[in-house]
């Protein structure tokens, strides 16, 4: 296993199914709450995806099969959705179809290829890095990879369909954007800051910054195609704290907010209590955006 693949494995959150079992079947209610009392035969002609799926510690599968007859999973990694699909026993249902691929242009590989380049540009820097080289070099790699970003609804038509679902759901989908990236680069962070710099800290900000001027042009875009690919519903569920707002969460919540303002959609909203990592006392309020078509 390299250097990246261990990182992924760190971030994988322990006991999530077990830890978010209250949280699971919550957001499960919210998403059937409507479908409950549609005709149950029409159930297999309904369709739903649900948008950087990961091993759907956060959903009930076998709930869901029960009033669609099509699920699409689609991540940017197909291997954790097929773990989550074997933790909850549904690897073999017919109604499940797992798609991989990236809401943002920025496949996996092109995110191991930031770390890649910047782990080894330090291995050759060695002891003559100072923090500017660190910062310099992190944006230099970051704008190589924005090469791949998707510019326009039509980059995006090919995994999201205009119309092709009668219900979509992305939930904490868009704080977890660049999560890998952004982790794994505070991992080098860290270590050059303990190795080289006797603990001194790296200021993360311009880093920080950057990506959050490429979320500002990139999240509106996301939520068009979102939007424009769902015949009847949408559900957000989204990091809410307007005194600490999460990175790419508090941009979604503010463009669909915009767009109810202007008469686009039909918006409900609520809150979810989400105990994240409840051994770090790490928990969420997830504010709830439930979304009709006009």
């Amino acid at each position: 296993m390299n250097i990246f693949e261990s990182i992924k494995k760190e971030f994988t959150i322990p006991n999530a199914y077990s830890n978010w079992k209250d949280y699971r079947k919550a957001l499960t209610d919210l998403i059937l709450q409507d479908e409950e009392i549609c005709d149950p035969s029409a159930a297999k002609k309904r369709s739903i995806a649900v948008l950087g799926a990961g091993p759907c510690n956060d959903l009930d599968l076998k709930r869901l099969t029960t009033h669609f007859g099509s699920i699409d999973l689609i991540d940017v990694d197909g291997e954790s959705v097929m773990d989550g699909l074997i933790n909850q026993g549904q690897e073999h249902c017919p109604n499940i179809h797992i798609k991989e691929g990236s809401l943002t242009g920025v496949s996996q590989e092109l995110t191991e290829r930031f770390f890649n380049r910047l782990y080894m540009y330090l291995m050759e820097k060695g002891r003559a890095l100072t923090k500017a080289d660190f910062i310099e070099r992190s944006l230099m790699e970051f704008r190589s990879i924005e090469e791949a970003l998707f510019r326009n609804e039509a980059d995006l038509s090919n995994i999201l369909p205009v119309k092709s679902y009668d219900m979509v759901v992305a939930a904490g989908l868009h704080s977890q954007l660049w999560s890998i990236l952004s982790y794994s680069w505070h991992i080098l962070s860290g270590n050059v800051s303990e190795q080289i710099f006797g603990g001194d800290v790296i200021d993360p900000e311009p880093l920080h910054d950057h990506i959050r001027e490429v979320d500002d042009r990139l999240i509106p875009l996301i939520n068009e195609a979102i939007l424009k690919s769902s015949k009847h519903r949408v559900l957000f569920s989204s990091e809410y704290d307007p005194n600490s707002p999460s990175e790419g969460a508090w941009q979604c919540i503010k463009d669909i907010r915009q767009r109810f303002t202007g008469g686009e959609i039909e918006l409900r909203e609520s809150t979810l209590e989400w105990p994240f990592y409840p051994e770090q006392r790490r928990k969420y309020t997830m504010l709830i955006q439930d979304i009709k078509m006009c």
